[in-house]
């Protein structure tokens, strides 16, 4: 039996065989290259000394569109914000603005006094527009003539509040603002008149005037409600009027002259001579012991700066 003949060795690849082996193995590469991360293949790149190429974007990016800023109110500096009087209780009076007051056409329509809590006062717009005063009211020449001089005041809101009473410290007040008090006498110390008082200064100087000098007491009672023959007293005192020969004949068109206190007569008749009453429809009516309205004094004092400024003019 004959040995088995070893077996063959296998035939070298030819060249053919070596492209197809190549190929394969370049094509699964490149598959298993693809199939990886990104980060994962630029690693490998990295490593086998390749620096792949910056993504480049398709197009510009469009810039984010600016927000628009929300406007804010600034804060005030204490420089700027204007502190205003308060009063304990009812009437107080600040200062207003300017114009050439001319003498009030009324149109009389009677007014409803009326007593409210007093706020604090405040300065109205430039224009001097009140919301409680229209321009029909009867007595809106007078309160735009006065404001515009900064005389009287108005209220929060825009409100001039017209039929409101008066009060005693708001007319000093008035009078030290609408005339030039010259010092007759010594000043009163008033028991009821604190020093940080918001009108002290005004009730002194009307005092030293001796226009108002207050009551036997020591006390001036300015939170009081004036009354129409007070307001007329004093104001016929501020301009210096003369009383009538005879006052009784003067108020005699009054049904209800009989009324007015015995001190005021004198001094009602100088004032209703000069032409300083109105604020009531009904002519034959004075109502000197009703409070004041903010109105009926505007009316009133008015009327005194015409008279004041008339005899200046004529001097």
């Amino acid at each position: 039996m004959s040995p088995p003949y070893p077996p063959e060795p296998p035939s070298p690849l030819d060249l053919d065989e070596w492209i197809a082996i190549i190929v394969t193995l370049t094509t699964i590469g490149g598959i298993f290259y693809w199939a990886m991360g990104k980060e994962q293949k630029q690693q490998i790149l990295q490593d086998l000394g390749f620096s792949p190429p910056s993504p480049q974007p398709d197009s510009t990016p469009e810039s984010p569109e600016p927000t628009k800023p929300t406007p804010t109110t600034p804060e005030l500096s204490e420089s700027e914000i204007t502190s205003c009087p308060v009063e304990t209780s009812q009437g107080t009076s600040r200062r207003q603005v300017a114009g050439e007051p001319e003498r009030v056409q009324v149109n009389r329509t009677s007014p409803t006094p009326q007593q409210t809590p007093f706020p604090t006062p405040t300065t109205p717009t430039p224009s001097v527009e009140f919301s409680d005063v229209p321009d029909d009211f009867w007595a809106k020449n007078a309160i735009a003539a006065l404001a515009k001089r900064d005389i009287v005041v108005g209220f929060p809101q825009g409100e001039f509040k017209p039929q409101r009473f008066a009060t005693r410290g708001e007319l000093a007040v008035m009078l030290q603002q609408g005339f030039a008090l010259k010092p007759k006498q010594r000043a009163i110390a008033f028991k009821d008149l604190p020093p940080n008082y918001w009108g002290a200064q005004a009730i002194k100087a009307v005092a030293k005037a001796g226009i108002i000098i207050g009551y036997p007491d020591y006390k001036f009672r300015p939170n009081q409600p004036i009354t129409r023959a007070e307001a007329l007293v004093v104001l016929a005192k501020a301009l210096n009027l003369k009383p009538p020969a005879e006052p009784s004949k003067t108020l005699k068109q009054y049904a209800d002259n009989n009324k007015i206190p015995d001190y005021a007569i004198a001094n009602v008749a100088a004032a209703v001579k000069a032409g300083l009453v109105t604020g009531y429809p009904q002519g034959n009516l004075l109502n000197p012991n009703k409070p004041a309205t903010r109105a009926e004094l505007a009316a009133m004092f008015h009327q005194a700066r015409v008279i004041s400024r008339n005899r200046d003019l004529r001097q």
